[in-house]
């Protein structure tokens, strides 16, 4: 089974924290054996890549060799490299390797300076990974549910339900209700599946409301179109997603896939509408969208939400106590987020494309606690 390692928001400010001789890479990768020699050879070469930009900038020889160091005991661990998913994210410096596979799709980059690049680690952790599933067929349902550590994976039930259309019926007729299967014809067809359909959504409403009683995780949908709309007919409480086509021969690892796969577009959908929110606050002084402005709120402590381009970089220096940028190797972003991090507040790493508020400027935008 696939985990995926999430970092904590501790986690961010930690690793955004000052670190000497600081290596950051992100690899897209993939399952399987093709997938991990791949990324272990783009790795090897980022490290070689950064040693000897440390040889250029003078670094003596035992750092080099300690980054060296690092780098060979991740290089060594089975476990990693037999595990990969969609991203994987390595930081070195001579004391300190850690590692992260995800989930999310993120760019290949390498950074090395005095603090590690978490501005892509930061999707990670503030974008959802968390979904549930139903696949239903004539033939039989399932609940699943996808999180942030584990793949798609079939949820135990904790009560006693139909295992499929048929046992359905028979439910019905032993407790004295009409028998759909003795009409004839598509009606009978229809009230069939319906009474399916209907018994299947109590059961996931059951079973759901334990673990999400609030609905805040969606509910992917895996049917045929007329199943569908008579789940959708149920008024369950979860975002209900569509996906067309039986379910039946459908694997672990490709329910999985088709979740993740839409998930950005709910988060999409949801962080666009809280950016509009946020640019209605313009005219008060509550929204700022200029890096200097970003920069001074947020040593403030004045930063609610910050929205940022994740293929965007900008490099600089934070005074963290004046807000004032002067030229620096490191990646300003990283520095930006941390410092709202420590405050309390929320930061989301976007693309351009994602947000279609107005007050988006495709960079940088930022909801302040106060003017």
């Amino acid at each position: 089974m696939i985990n995926y390692k999430l970092p904590t928001i501790e986690d961010l400010v930690r690793l955004g924290e000052p670190h000497e001789n600081a290596l950051s890479m992100y690899i897209p990768t993939s399952p399987g054996v093709d997938g991990r020699e791949v990324a272990n050879t783009q790795a090897k070469s980022n490290v070689d890549s950064a040693i000897r930009a440390l040889r250029h900038k003078g670094v003596s020889e035992p750092v080099q060799e300690q980054v060296r160091s690092q780098w060979n005991a991740v290089a060594d661990d089975g476990e990693l490299w037999g595990n990969l998913s969609n991203s994987l994210v390595i930081f070195i410096s001579p004391d300190h390797s850690e590692e992260y596979v995800l989930p999310n799709v993120l760019e290949s980059r390498t950074t090395i300076g005095g603090r590690f690049d978490i501005s892509q680690l930061v999707r990670a952790v503030t974008t959802p990974q968390l979904a549930f599933a139903l696949t239903i067929s004539g033939n039989g349902w399932n609940l699943w549910q996808a999180t942030e550590n584990t793949r798609a994976s079939e949820l135990p039930l904790t009560g006693e339900y139909p295992e499929n259309a048929d046992e359905s019926a028979n439910r019905a007729i032993i407790r004295g209700q009409r028998a759909p299967r003795r009409l004839v014809g598509d009606e009978g067809q229809n009230v069939f599946l319906e009474q399916y359909a209907k018994t299947v959504a109590d059961a996931v409403r059951s079973e759901l409301n334990v673990r999400d009683q609030s609905a805040d995780q969606p509910l992917f949908l895996f049917a045929s179109d007329s199943l569908a709309a008579m789940i959708k007919d149920q008024d369950l409480p979860w975002k209900i997603v569509h996906v067309n086509g039986s379910p039946d021969n459908l694997r672990p690892d490709q329910i999985d896939s088709a979740i993740r796969e839409r998930l950005g577009a709910l988060t999409s959908a949801a962080l666009s509408e809280r950016a509009e929110a946020i640019g209605n606050k313009s005219s008060a002084g509550l929204a700022v969208s200029e890096v200097s402005d970003v920069a001074r709120a947020a040593v403030a402590g004045a930063v609610r939400v910050l929205y940022y381009n994740i293929d965007t970089r900008a490099t600089g220096t934070l005074d963290e106590s004046t807000g004032e940028i002067t030229e620096g190797e490191d990646d300003l972003l990283s520095q930006l987020a941390v410092q709202i991090l420590k405050t309390g507040g929320d930061v989301h790493a976007v693309r351009e494309d994602e947000i279609t508020a107005q007050a988006w400027n495709g960079k940088l935008l930022a909801e302040l606690r106060y003017a």
